[in-house]
Parts: C-alpha cells; structure tokens; sequence
C-alpha cells in the first residue's frame, strides 16, 4: 500500500512538472496586443524584464536598479520587500529561433 502511494505522488509530481511552463518568457512581439501591453516578465531572473519595442522584433531585455524585482502583476521593478513569486505564464506569441 505504500508503495503505490509513493507510485501515485511521484507520478502526480511528473504531471504538475510536465505542464510548467520553462521558457525565459520572452515574447515574440508579433501583435498588437503584445505592443499594447509592452512589458513582460523574464521567467528566469527576478530582477529583469523583456520589452517590446517594434513589431516582429524579438523584445529587449531590460533590468530593474539595484535591490529591485520585477513584480508582473504590477508591470514594475518593486523593492524586494514588496516582492513576491507569482506563477509564470507564456507569452502571447514566442522568438522564432
């Protein structure tokens, strides 16, 4: 029984990993919309960001001053106090390569 228990968590913890979204984040900025909204989390480093610019132009990628985070819900550099994690999402459209 204990066994199969651990059988089921590991494969519940496989799924979960599965479906995590792993890229750095950065956009493609091939609509509008992804202009509109211009600024994007990095996925990988807290302290930066991608911008978009210019359509069809992969984004820049930008960083907050020093002792700053990037809070995405916010769509701006916060001080670490106020930081914190949230869930990363993919960008509306992604960098060809």
């Amino acid at each position: 029984m204990k066994l199969q228990f651990t059988i089921c968590l590991v494969l519940l913890a496989a799924c979960n990993l599965a479906n995590a979204y792993s890229s750095d984040g950065q956009p493609g900025c091939k609509t509008q919309e992804e202009l509109d909204i211009a600024i994007f989390r990095d996925n990988w480093d807290p302290t930066s960001y991608w911008k978009c610019e210019a359509l069809n132009e992969p984004a820049t990628k930008m960083r907050c001053p020093d002792e700053m985070g990037y809070l995405d819900s916010l769509k701006d550099c916060v001080n670490w106090d106020d930081w914190r994690w949230e869930k990363p999402a993919a960008p509306l459209s992604e960098v060809d390569e």
